[in-house]
């Protein structure tokens, strides 16, 4: 199979794509949110309708880079769109589940949410340095945690009932080499990233691809070593992941054949 949309959507919580100008010679578009009040890492429910509404008025169908990773819950409104039996793949630092009764929706609750999903079959998260106990105990849930790099494409395959996959991406699950973030870093390989965006796109119906995990910046911070260091690893990191996407895109054709 391969990666069913084209192009790259930027959503604007925070500005902080500005400066990652190699990313704009992919086709884009841009939805801004900077105007919304209550989305910086909790979302009120009026701000996220109001975000809803905006991203299903997006024309690129492809990978969708929210940025910083206290907006990640727009994966939740993301995911809304699929209407067949899928699993969530993703790849993050932290397992996102909350404590399972959060009141708000946010960074770190949204899988809570999204498996309530009447199309969501099961979530497998990659990279997280434990998995809580009641998600090991869950049927629904398969966690492979930071140590686990080894795992091959047959091993994750065999925890994914669904064709299609919804592939979700925190770049804080990156080692420090390969990506800054503002939250606590895992240690994955962005090659090891890589390898298995690529399996899942080849063999899998990919529904859509989204990335967070960027660097705050400040228009000020343009000369700050710490976030010049962040600002090229995490585009680089970002050019590769929508590269990688993009080329099974092209290859559709080929692949149906």
């Amino acid at each position: 199979m391969s990666f069913q949309g084209n192009g790259v959507t930027f959503f604007n919580f925070d500005n902080t794509y500005a400066l990652q100008k190699q990313l704009f010679q992919f086709p884009h578009e841009w939805i801004d949110f900077t105007d919304l009040s209550h989305t910086n890492l909790y979302c009120e429910q009026e701000s996220l309708r109001e975000i809803e509404r905006r991203i299903r008025l997006r024309k690129q169908r492809g990978v969708v880079l929210i940025g910083n990773g206290n907006y990640h819950y727009v994966s939740y409104l993301l995911i809304q769109e699929i209407k067949e039996p899928f699993t969530l793949v993703l790849f993050d630092h932290h397992t996102d589940v909350g404590t399972g009764d959060d009141p708000v929706i946010s960074c770190g609750s949204w899988v809570s949410y999204a498996l309530k999903h009447a199309y969501l079959k099961k979530a497998v998260i990659i990279g997280p340095t434990s998995s809580p106990q009641h998600l090991r105990l869950s049927p629904n849930v398969t966690v492979f945690p930071s140590d686990h790099y080894d795992i091959s494409p047959n091993m994750l395959f065999s925890m994914i009932p669904t064709h299609c996959v919804y592939i979700s991406i925190d770049k804080d699950v990156l080692c420090r080499d390969d990506a800054v973030t503002n939250w606590d870093q895992g240690t994955m390989p962005l090659s090891f990233l890589l390898s298995c965006l690529r399996h899942l796109l080849l063999y899998k119906k990919v529904a859509g691809v989204d990335v967070c995990g960027e660097y705050p910046q400040a228009s000020i911070d343009v000369f700050n070593p710490v976030c010049r260091e962040a600002n090229r690893k995490n585009e680089y990191a970002n050019r590769r992941i929508v590269e990688t996407c993009l080329h099974y895109t092209s290859m559709r054709p080929l692949l149906a054949q």
